[in-house]
């Protein structure tokens, strides 16, 4: 059995920060059902296409299709409120209030209802009827103001959507703590985050610098902003990366690169030398690393005792050893996912489901919360809800 078995979820998200943070609450056991305009969500792409971004932030999930546009649609939606544990979205504020379906009025008929809201910017504040997206929220967060080549003023983003995906584990982080509330209270209560404030959360060095000194972070590259040698560095073969934030560290390195005496050279003998003198550091560094591969050096690094690691494509990550060992790739209806790097070892992670059609549990979940057969063929004829459409083969 999962960790959430029997948690009841209406996941009524669009593209990926609300869906992500529902997919986690799936993963670990919910029962998240998806709710979809009967066109589908546009994440999922045109019919027939090999890759669907949809599909990798919505495994583990039934899927019903409702028009929310309608009343019918609406007030079907607020049935299956009544007797949910939690509603995760992430609309504009005040757009689902205008259907009906807001905090309040949701609560209103099921008070147990833990609510989550997941916005660009909040739901409060100058900014809150804006729309917001994961590149605006680096920008604005700072993120992209110190991402990037040393001493670059090209504005550089993170290789993935971080404020997207922080902003889902932090609503479902804020749901897990609503619900052990909600144990020792019997009341539900409003939750949420917004991209903004996810992107601005990881900025704990730059914000710690600036709040307590006053300095602005600037681009580093792959530098760390305290310590040197710690960042990428070129081998004979490619690159890799280290980390030697000590003294202790400094000298095993100096030791694996065969250059004990680097160690105690002048300027390069102190943490705050090497770190005002890294340009020259990395010089010397890789003129040593040029004369051997990445694997020898890493090799000899782990000799010592230093931490470093290859620096991977995507492919190379995939087949490595320690990845494989934990087994973050899960399969499930023909399909390969990225596991959710959740270790419980007495109600493992599971993927039970993969990703799920437009529509293709709606007569199974609107009858198991009370609706009629011809009830649920009414709402489908009139348009307020839809049922799977077989999908288009790719040609």
């Amino acid at each position: 059995m999962a960790a959430l078995t029997g948690l009841r979820v209406l996941d009524c998200t669009h593209v990926i920060a609300g869906a992500y943070c529902s997919m986690v609450l799936a993963d670990l056991g919910a029962d998240v059902v998806k709710i979809e305009p009967p066109a589908g969500e546009t994440t999922r792409g045109h019919p027939g296409a090999a890759f669907r971004a949809f599909d990798f932030v919505n495994r583990n999930k039934r899927a019903i299709a409702l028009d929310l546009s309608t009343e019918r649609g609406a007030a079907t939606l607020r049935k299956l409120a009544e007797t949910a544990d939690v509603f995760v979205e992430n609309y504009r504020p005040g757009s689902l209030e205008r259907m009906g379906l807001g905090y309040e009025q949701l609560s209103a008929l099921n008070p147990r209802l833990i609510y989550c809201s997941v916005s660009g910017f909040g739901l409060d504040g100058p900014y809150r009827d804006r729309g917001g997206f994961d590149l605006i929220a680096q920008a604005m967060s700072g993120i992209m103001s110190f991402t990037g080549e040393d001493g670059s003023d090209i504005p550089c983003a993170a290789g993935v959507p971080l404020s997207d995906l922080n902003a889902g584990v932090f609503g479902a982080v804020g749901v897990l703590a609503a619900l052990q509330n909600r144990h020792a209270t019997g009341k539900g209560q409003h939750v949420e985050t917004s991209l903004l404030e996810s992107a601005l959360a990881y900025t704990i060095w730059e914000s710690g610098l600036f709040l307590t000194t006053g300095e602005v972070a600037t681009r580093k590259g792959t530098r760390h902003r305290l310590a040197a040698p710690y960042e990428a560095l070129k081998t004979a073969d490619g690159h890799m990366v280290v980390g030697v934030n000590n003294q202790r560290l400094w000298g095993r390195f100096c030791e694996a690169l065969g250059q004990p005496g680097l160690a105690e050279e002048d300027g390069f003998d102190r943490p705050n030398r090497r770190v005002k003198n890294r340009d020259a550091l990395q010089a010397r560094i890789e003129s040593v690393l040029a004369g051997d591969t990445t694997a020898n050096w890493m090799a000899k690094l782990e000799a010592k005792g230093v931490p470093a690691g290859p620096l991977n494509t995507i492919a190379q990550a995939w087949g490595d050893p320690q990845i494989k060992a934990r087994g973050l790739l899960a399969e499930v209806a023909g399909r390969r996912f990225v596991r959710t790097p959740i270790k419980l070892h007495d109600t493992p992670v599971e993927l039970r489901r993969g990703p799920a059609e437009v529509g293709e549990h709606t007569r199974q979940v609107l009858a198991e919360a009370g609706f009629a057969d011809a009830e649920i063929e009414a709402l489908i004829a009139e348009g307020a809800a839809a049922c799977e459409r077989k999908p288009e083969s790719a040609e």
